[in-house]
């Protein structure tokens, strides 16, 4: 559960958003910015350098995992050249992508919902009321059409599973609403501060000349205003760094006021094209798994990294063997008229037999034993899905016969394994997605009429309702449940028994767990 002030991100702060220097009042713009595009550039390779050590593991790993890695490059002579023989870690990671995806936020339920932090407020119709409004507007726009969010959250699964980290933006489609993206790690440099907290994000970027100008206008150079007009096709590299500003000021009226700074630069021309900023940030950057002392992550696909690659040369063996075995070579006597002949159906052989009867032409027997090789790789490839989690996905599907029981410690035992991943997940990623997406929409006025209490006291929680936290909260309900049911049964032999149980607050305790609103559920105490 994260917690954040609610006034601070409904309106009530500073307003701002990435825009223009040139949009704002003039006294806007007299206080100017304490960095330069030579600044910016020195963290850029700083940050860089950071990363470079992670690039090699990375390229490889996308290799046994992804299609989109050179997979199918060719040689000098235009021939396809194959590096991949063995697809376990492909087929692993999309398993790993759709199960995570449907433990932490599936499409066809509801999996966070917002409250008061305050006890107080709990039984309060008119908070309870409108925070639900909130978070109907939440899901709304989240899985329009045109916000992304669904064929996005694909791809970021898919770079928790290859990467260990994955970069997330949550924009202002100004008019349109909101708009989600997963931005490629190849682009993506991060940072974070002593505390582990997201502090700067710098992405490269290659940008056509034609939307170039429609994004930048009259701040670009003029070698990419006329490449607009003659070859619009043509690629330029910018830079988008979003950074904490050092100087924040929360009473400032221009950018200053605003908790993170957004700068556009030209990278040929080493220029800022356009300073702006942002009240909550744009980007969230979550991992699979941490790192001491680094700004990115583990992932399944780096704790298989040796696994993929021993199987794909298992696989190249297996298949050089069964080549062989089903095609050896053949051995002839120099006797033999027609070998030209050998391995053709139906051909009759001149010599094919010496003197005595015997074969003039034998296979040649290389002893591999196939079937211990194929045992082997069996192994290898059970240790790559375990550490995509596939077998903790699959245990209720393996076993067609289980009691009650086994299925609830199944679950339990499935609830302790997934919660650091999920808790981190959802704590990277989904409480800044929300937070973000509040702040936009506070901005349009679509989450007016906030009630008084949270006017004067506006902190307000996230509380994640996904499968993976049912999972961990299953075990009380379970409780609660069987606790209920031996009440039930004690209270045959004595009805006081049940005054004992406070069932107002077990209906209430279940009907948030099934996330059943205030407006069906009307209970008080």
């Amino acid at each position: 559960m994260d917690d954040f002030d609610f006034r601070a991100v409904n309106g009530f702060g500073a307003d701002g958003g990435d825009a223009n220097a040139a949009d704002l009042p003039k006294f806007s713009r007299q206080r100017k910015p304490t960095f330069s595009a030579d600044d910016i550039l020195k963290r850029l390779e700083a940050m860089k350098a950071e990363r470079a050590k992670w690039e090699p593991m990375w390229d490889k790993a996308a290799e046994m995992c992804s299609v989109d890695s050179g997979l199918f490059s060719t040689d000098e002579r235009g021939r396809v050249r194959q590096t991949v023989f063995d697809t376990t870690g492909r087929n692993a990671l999309s398993c790993f992508c759709s199960s995570m995806k449907s433990v932490i936020v599936p499409t066809t339920s509801r999996w966070h919902r917002l409250k008061p932090t305050e006890p107080q407020y709990d039984d309060n119709e008119a908070v309870k009321k409108y925070l639900e409004r909130v978070t109907d507007v939440l899901f709304r726009m989240r899985y329009a059409a045109s916000s992304n969010f669904a064929a996005e959250s694909d791809l970021l699964f898919n770079q928790l599973g290859i990467y260990g980290h994955a970069l997330w933006m949550v924009d202002d489609d100004i008019g349109r609403g909101i708009i989600y993206r997963a931005i490629p790690v190849k682009e993506a440099y991060i940072r974070r501060d002593d505390n582990g907290r997201l502090a700067a994000v710098f992405r490269e970027y290659d940008l056509p000349a034609g939307e170039a100008v429609k994004k930048f206008g009259a701040d670009l150079r003029g070698e990419v205003r006329q490449a607009a007009v003659h070859t619009p096709d043509r690629m330029f590299k910018f830079l988008h760094a979003v950074f904490k500003r050092d100087d924040y000021l929360p009473a400032g009226r221009d950018f200053s006021g605003m908790k993170y700074a957004s700068v556009h630069i030209d990278m040929a021309a080493r220029r800022i094209i356009r300073t702006g900023g942002y009240r909550t940030c744009p980007y969230m950057a979550p991992r699979f798994l941490g790192i001491a002392g680094s700004s990115y992550g583990d992932s399944p696909a780096l704790q298989a990294f040796y696994d993929m690659l021993t199987a794909n040369e298992m696989g190249k063996t297996i298949l050089r063997t069964g080549q062989l075995q089903a095609n050896p070579p053949i051995l002839t006597g120099l006797g033999l008229i027609d070998a030209n002949k050998l391995g053709s159906a139906g051909a009759v052989i001149r010599g094919g037999l010496d003197s005595q009867g015997k074969p003039a032409a034998v296979s040649m027997q290389y002893g591999n034993n196939l079937s211990i090789t194929v045992e082997m790789q069996r192994e290898v490839r059970a240790a790559i899905e375990r550490a995509f989690l596939v077998p903790l996905f699959q245990s209720l599907t393996q076993t067609k016969q289980m009691t009650a029981t086994e299925v609830e410690k199944r679950e339990t035992e499935k609830a302790m394994l997934l919660a650091p991943m999920c808790e981190r997940i959802s704590a990277e990623w989904l409480s800044g997605n929300i937070e973000r997406e509040i702040d936009i929409l506070s901005s349009y006025g679509l989450l007016d009429g906030v009630p008084d209490e949270l006017l004067y006291d506006g902190s307000v929680a996230i509380e994640f309702e996904s499968p993976a936290v049912h999972l961990q909260q299953s075990g009380e309900i379970t409780g609660l449940y069987r606790t209920m049911e031996a009440a039930a049964s004690m209270a045959q032999m004595n009805p006081e028994v049940l005054k004992s149980v406070d069932m107002a607050a077990a209906l209430r305790k279940i009907a948030e767990y099934y996330g059943v609103g205030a407006d069906i559920v009307h209970l008080k105490g």
